[in-house]
């Protein structure tokens, strides 16, 4: 009963005294960060075959087909690659958002080449990426992250079922503050 009256004691501060526009701020201007970044880059980057955008709790994840950056069992940029790029590196100097690069490399051609290891070919693809933003995008050092996973990350088929994505290039869009 005493739970009841306290109920009925917020209902009639809050009703009553006409400050109610705060309930229908919250309901209007809700949007999470992650949805906001995801507008961000589909207005630029639409879906198309090869590009699956994915919300986590760390933020947005824009996977990309790896044969638009790269040729089997080579580590250096196609210069076709570089619009995409450009397009995520012009959206990413609009944010303050830290970025993180994930090449997922498998099953690539590595007989009597330069790396030994998917995870080797992996972490240079990452690495030429992350430098290109950083010297011809002129986006800052400290805003961007490259990892290399290899064949160790497969995408799962309830996220994209489409065989060859496990070879991609992740665009890891952190939504929350963070220090480096």
């Amino acid at each position: 009963m005493r739970n009841l009256y306290i109920i009925f004691l917020i209902y009639i501060l809050l009703f009553c005294s006409g400050n109610t526009h705060f309930l229908t701020d919250i309901s209007v201007s809700y949007q999470p960060k992650t949805d906001k970044l995801e507008a961000v880059f589909k207005s630029s980057l639409p879906v198309k075959e090869g590009i699956v955008y994915t919300k986590v709790p760390r933020g947005l994840i824009l996977s990309i087909d790896e044969k638009y950056f790269f040729n089997k069992g080579d580590a250096r940029l196609k210069e076709s690659s570089l619009k995409i790029l450009d397009t995520i590196i012009m959206n990413l100097k609009n944010l303050s958002n830290y970025c993180i690069v994930e090449d997922h490399t498998e099953n690539g051609v590595l007989d009597g080449g330069k790396y030994k290891e998917n995870w080797e070919l992996s972490m240079a693809r990452s690495d030429n990426i992350v430098e290109y933003m950083a010297d011809y995008g002129k986006l800052p050092a400290r805003q961007l992250f490259a990892l290399g996973f290899g064949e160790y990350m497969p995408f799962k088929d309830n996220v994209a079922p489409k065989k060859g994505m496990n070879n991609r290039v992740d665009f890891v869009i952190i939504q929350y503050e963070s220090k480096r």
